[in-house]
């Protein structure tokens, strides 16, 4: 296991999935982002504590989980308490996801690209979690079609699940959806793994045009 420390804001932890199951958590668990997830993410933050020798006062938003070429997983744990910070996290998924895919998975992606018929664009996925129903479609309302991605969504324990695609987004949008997301948003959960497990455990609610459906309500 090994910790450190990127800006203010940010810790990165990479674990394998051995040391994972020695603390007493699965993968499945980890990224199920219910309780075990928290108890988990508690736990990473007091070894990290001891790790660096000092006392972290993070206020966690988001959680990204890269698995790697080497069967580890990299967990990046950050506090986003305000709309610029809001704002770097979702330029982050757009701009900086693409550094972890594995290197054996670009020429899949090229390919899916080409038949995609835009060569320039990955489809880049966050999930936005809402506690409730109102707060989703106070947030649906309040974008601009302009401004609008593409999405779906789901119901998984209690919350509400918008599985959104950011590819290709002007930074204009994205500016004005990073402003609404930190205001209506519980959390944010970024990477493929995510939408998949979302996908397979939640209920399906609206498949597409999630945003555009929900602002006809």
């Amino acid at each position: 296991m090994k910790f450190s420390k990127i800006g203010k804001h940010t810790i990165r932890c990479v674990i394998s999935e051995q040391e994972i199951q020695d603390l007493g958590y699965t993968i499945e668990e980890i990224m199920s982002n219910g309780e075990r997830t928290q108890e988990f993410m508690n736990q990473i933050f007091d070894m990290a504590e001891q790790s660096f020798e000092t006392k972290f006062e993070l206020g966690i938003k988001t959680v990204r989980a890269d698995f790697m070429s080497d069967h580890t997983l990299a967990l990046t744990f950050s506090e986003h308490p305000g709309s610029d910070e809001m704002m770097e996290h979702l330029k982050d998924i757009v701009n900086g996801l693409m550094n972890a895919i594995p290197q054996q998975k670009w020429a899949q992606i090229n390919e899916a690209r080409q038949n995609e018929g835009n060569p320039d664009q990955v489809p880049v996925y966050a999930t936005i979690v809402f506690a409730d129903f109102d707060r989703l479609l106070r947030y649906a309302k309040n974008i601009m079609p302009p401004d609008l991605p593409t999405g779906q969504l789901y119901k998984y324990e209690d919350r509400y699940m918008l599985i959104l695609t950011f590819s290709g987004m002007e930074e204009g949008s994205l500016r004005r959806l990073s402003n609404l997301t930190d205001e209506y948003a519980q959390d944010i959960l970024v990477g493929a793994e995510r939408k998949a497990f979302i996908q397979e455990h939640g209920i399906c609610i609206l498949k597409n045009d999630a945003l555009q459906q929900l602002r006809q309500l």
